[in-house]
């Protein structure tokens, strides 16, 4: 399907790349942070090159690197790590869904809606401030509050990202004017980016943690603005998926909620029955917990008062509560300006015992000691050495041990993370974590880390291994080996961070050049390393190599001559078809065959000659069965095949039978078939 050249625009890519830099929510950039400084050397030439690869329609998403993150419930919530690539194509699909949303939504803001709001295309962020609409829904609901809407219910939808369903957003996007092709595209893409390693893909969801989907929610949770309807007077006010009502009455409530309940299920999305809280309110600042309220006493001066932010904080989880927190905003925010304290801590690692899910808090606490005490780093060995559970609390642990233990500790932490060190089967950020802090200690071993650099299971995973190994210790011949062996990786950010590296390290590039991703020999052009490079994506290579699982470097630009572009869009019209249309496949793949059997006439010159379009001097060619048999017999194989398929023929001609659909286990022989053929043709020579 072709990529909607409205959002293949250079101009749009451009302002996606830019929207992601100045994306302000600082976790999931810190996941990205080396790799956009190392795209940003070169990000002129890269951005149009994948501007062509889109409008050639070759561009392909890569799967997804999923962290699961646990929740106050104890069920875990999926985070979403796209290659670069993938953020800036995502991001460009959403520019043009604001602009058509927009529009329709605008007058809602700091009225009805106050979160996610599309800040427009001349802004240098891509969303209004969220802190201006979260104190515009606390000043909106303590004005209702302040008029006699003393009743209040809150409806919150069970795990929204995950299971917004694409043909419900599909016929959103189409009301707000986008065409069936994009609607399809988008779809399309985060079909792969909302599965999981075992690659089962969704029809359901978009990703959590890029900056683009909140926007992307919005034209869902738009029918819930628009078509809200109730005979009563109650306040409706939505942050994000949280809405929120206000009336005067109990009753009113329960009818509105009915009312948000019918919409809910025209979307196919649920609501949380066990948050819905029905009360009504006293006081409507401890109500909201809302951050737009005074500021901390403890925070007003000059310098902040640590005796008394930890005064608050022991007030915000006392010992006579169980250490369970009464306001998780506020305890969050004093605990970021609290300078370190053993008080403190050992608070702290009685809050975590019962509610683990403060495990970014307890570990950028203690990063904020330069030594651990040994009692706290015996509590913290021991979770890291007991907590498999959740590898993402593991992996948040060590980073907080790693370099500020007693010498004494540090070999039990040496001995314990060497045992946890499993890059095959590990979580990523756990082998991320790991990785660091073992190479800190010096406990890797050649072998090992060379096999987790260039085998690890998730594109994202490498990429930071490749940051966080210490270059400068190694050999620069294994230096050198390691960085061209990632330069020719099949995965883009891989590649382009180990040519971002070779060029900051001064490595030799190895021949052949041409063995290079194409991406990489852009980042190496740019700083130098290389003079000349040709950075062509073949759609057809990589078309046949997704159809068929081999890769052969057939240059098919000079095969095809000045019929390559012809035949590359048919070819990669054909690879959308594999997965989805037998019989469109075989049909497709038929007439790409006659340009491939045409220009093998032309080239070879000893094996007759025909005209395109016309099968007759290709089947019987006795020329043709002797010197390519295997080709023969797949070109053969196919054009028999189509003609049993419902959309060449009403009949099959040899038979008189009624054509049909062509069965799924064909593409298996089509592609055995196909397989033998590429490599007879790369064995000739080609």
């Amino acid at each position: 399907m072709p990529f909607p050249k409205s959002a293949a625009r250079l101009e749009n890519l451009q302002r996606a790349w830019q929207w992601i830099r100045s994306n302000p929510d600082r976790t999931y950039k810190s996941h990205f942070r080396e790799l956009y400084s190392a795209y940003a050397t070169a990000d002129g030439a890269l951005l149009k090159h994948l501007k062509d690869r889109l409008d050639r329609s070759i561009f392909e998403p890569s799967d997804a690197c999923k962290l699961f993150l646990p929740k106050p419930s104890g069920i875990l919530r999926p985070y979403t790590l796209l290659g670069i690539e993938d953020q800036i194509v995502y991001q460009a699909m959403a520019n043009i869904v604001a602009e058509r949303l927009h529009p329709r939504v605008r007058s809602k803001y700091n009225r009805q809606v106050f979160g996610h709001q599309y800040a427009g295309a001349t802004s240098l962020w891509f969303y209004r401030r969220w802190t201006d609409g979260y104190k515009a829904f606390n000043k909106a609901a303590e004005t209702v509050f302040a008029n006699g809407y003393t009743w209040t219910a809150s409806f919150d939808l069970t795990a929204f990202y995950d299971s917004i369903d694409h043909n419900v957003l599909r016929h959103m996007l189409k009301e707000i004017g986008l065409g069936h092709d994009f609607c399809m595209e988008l779809t399309r893409l985060l079909n792969k980016w909302t599965a999981t390693t075992t690659q089962i893909y969704h029809d359901h969801g978009i990703p959590q943690g890029p900056l683009s989907s909140g926007l992307i929610s919005e034209a869902v949770l738009k029918h819930f603005d628009d078509n809200f309807r109730t005979r009563f007077d109650v306040k409706y006010f939505r942050y994000v998926d949280d809405i929120r009502l206000f009336a005067k009455s109990e009753e009113h409530l329960r009818h509105a909620l009915v009312s948000l309940d019918r919409l809910s299920k025209d979307v196919g999305l649920f609501p949380q029955s066990g948050k819905i809280d029905i009360h009504q309110v006293t006081d409507i600042r401890d109500e909201l917990k809302s951050v737009s309220s005074p500021v901390e006493t403890v925070l007003s001066g000059p310098e902040p008062d640590q005796a008394g932010i930890r005064r608050r904080l022991a007030e915000l989880a006392p010992r006579e509560g169980g250490y369970r927190v009464s306001n998780s905003t506020r305890f969050k925010f004093l605990l970021a300006k609290a300078d370190p304290s053993l008080r403190v801590l050992d608070r702290l690692w009685r809050v975590f015992e019962h509610a683990p899910h403060y495990y970014p808090q307890v570990s950028a606490y203690l990063q904020k000691f330069r030594s651990v005490p040994d009692k706290h780093a015996d509590r913290l060995l021991g979770h890291i050495q007991t907590q498999d559970l959740y590898p993402a609390i593991r992996a948040s642990l060590v980073t907080a041990a790693d370099g500020r233990l007693s010498t004494s500790r540090t070999g039990r932490l040496r001995s314990s993370l060497k045992k946890l060190w499993a890059p095959r089967t590990s979580t990523p950020e756990l082998t991320s974590a790991l990785w660091s802090a073992l190479h800190r200690l010096s406990h890797l071993t050649e072998r090992q880390a060379d096999y987790a650099l260039l085998y690890s299971r998730t594109r994202w995973l490498r990429t930071r291994l490749h940051f966080g190994m210490p270059w400068f210790e190694i050999a620069k011949s294994r230096r050198d080996r390691l960085l061209n062996i990632s330069m020719r990786s099949n995965e883009a950010d891989v590649a382009l961070t180990a040519a971002w590296l070779a060029a900051l390290l001064d490595c030799d590039v190895r021949k052949p050049v041409r063995d290079i991703h194409p991406l990489a020999k852009i980042v190496l052009r740019e700083n130098g390393k290389l003079r000349r490079a040709d950075t062509k994506v073949c759609g057809i290579r990589q078309a046949l190599h997704e159809m068929t699982g081999m890769d052969l470097a057939v240059n098919w630009r000079k095969f095809f001559g000045k019929n390559y572009r012809h035949a590359e869009s048919k070819i990669v019209a054909c690879k959308g078809y594999f997965k989805t249309n037998p019989t469109a496949w075989v049909s497709m793949l038929d007439v790409f065959n006659d340009l491939l059997v045409d220009d093998l006439f032309r080239r070879d010159g000893k094996i007759g000659n025909r005209n395109l379009g016309n099968f007759g001097g290709v089947i019987g060619n006795k020329a043709l069965m002797a010197k390519f048999p295997k080709t023969y017999a797949y070109v053969l194989a196919v054009h028999t095949k189509r003609g049993e398929g419902e959309l060449a023929h009403p009949i099959v001609k040899a038979t008189k039978a009624p054509t049909g659909r062509i069965p799924f286990k064909w593409l298996k022989t089509g592609s055995k078939l196909m397989s033998a053929a590429l490599a007879e043709i790369k064995a000739e020579g080609y």
